[in-house]
């Protein structure tokens, strides 16, 4: 068969997750996990295990009530870290993958840091930052960052050698290369990062909002839990749950609103 370099037609019948929205693609996932869920409740027969009917009651009772400012909470962290994760590991990532003397200098401390478990430093960023919002935000950021940098910079490695010589052909300078080919180049890298992030970042933001907040989605978690309201804990879980799928769903829809030849690839 002669290839013509043109991505494959899909077969029939086969959905494409990107054209049919990410509710499509998460909506069979939720399915089996809430029949899971159901079928241990039943096993145990106990009540710290409660039904998902009981906890999406309990959910709507909570959502007359404060479940709006925990939220409301989380979400502002959560967002604030993710903005430093984005703008601080895209800016290094770049620079390590673009810059020899700065991969010399900085990319050792990368090597170092990155898998070392982010969890531990807790407490050092309470007595550095105190513990308010500031300590939390930066906190959940140093967890996540390190996917971004680490994504860029492999991205900056990847561009063809070609690319830049017709870049440099073009008389494009240091700031003709970031808008022209590094950005668009290390784009996708930074939603992959972003996904990736966010799942570790909300991870730790349970933890960094057990300690000095009223609230929260952390908060509310482990205080229900504290008073053996199980139903709440797991509202409180389904709650975190909920938002960490809003979140993926605008990185997919941002993605798709910034990498336009992602689509094209796809077949869509």
């Amino acid at each position: 068969m002669k290839r013509t370099g043109l991505p494959a037609p899909r077969p029939a019948g086969r959905s494409d997750p990107v054209r049919g929205g990410f509710l499509a693609s998460v909506l069979p996932g939720a399915v089996l996990v809430l029949a899971a869920w159901q079928i241990l409740h039943e096993v145990l027969g106990t009540t710290a295990v409660p039904s998902p009917a009981e906890t999406f009651a309990t959910l709507a009772d909570l959502a007359r009530r404060d479940l709006a400012a925990h939220l409301a909470a989380s979400l502002a962290r959560v967002l604030a870290a993710t903005a430093l994760q984005i703008l601080a590991g895209t800016g290094l990532g770049i620079a390590l993958g673009a810059s020899r003397k700065a991969e010399r200098i900085l990319g050792s401390a990368v090597r170092i840091l990155h898998p070392v478990p982010k969890i531990a430093f807790l407490p050092v960023f309470m007595i550095l930052f105190g513990i308010g919002d500031l300590s939390k935000i930066l906190f959940v950021a140093s967890v996540a960052v390190f996917q971004t940098v680490v994504s860029v910079r492999d991205g900056i490695a990847e561009i063809p050698g070609p690319l830049f010589l017709a870049a440099r052909s073009l008389g494009l300078r240091r700031p003709g290369l970031l808008r022209h080919l590094y950005l668009p180049a290390v784009l996708p890298r930074v939603f992959t990062s972003l996904r990736l992030g966010l799942g570790m970042g909300l991870s730790a933001l349970f933890f960094a909002e057990n300690y000095a907040t009223r609230y929260g989605a952390g908060y509310l978690i482990m205080n229900a839990y504290a008073m053996a309201d199980y139903r709440t804990t797991f509202a409180g879980i389904v709650c975190l749950s909920l938002l960490a799928l809003g979140l993926f769903a605008l990185a997919d829809r941002a993605e798709r609103r910034l990498c336009p030849w992602l689509r094209a690839g796809r077949g869509a």
